[in-house]
């Protein structure tokens, strides 16, 4: 799942570098450009990732949940 949301996110971020070696032709401005699009795509890839292995550890702690003891009449 992860590796899906990981390609969706270089994808986007492939089209932005696309747009400004495009229509950017001042090198000094492209250079800090590309360098944010680095840093959103490493943000961006972070909170996926961090996302991923919340909703895993809330999955593995949902399927070891047992109802039934956690509702048990105690004597």
């Amino acid at each position: 799942m992860l590796q899906n949301i990981n390609t969706a996110i270089d994808s986007f971020q492939s089209v932005k570098t696309t747009f400004v070696d495009t229509f950017v032709s001042n090198e000094q401005l492209k250079e800090p450009l590309h360098t944010f699009i680095e840093a959103q795509t490493k943000y961006a890839k972070s909170v996926a990732s961090s996302a991923a292995d919340f909703f895993e550890t809330v999955k593995a702690s949902a399927t070891a949940f047992d109802a039934k003891s956690a509702f048990a009449k105690t004597k």
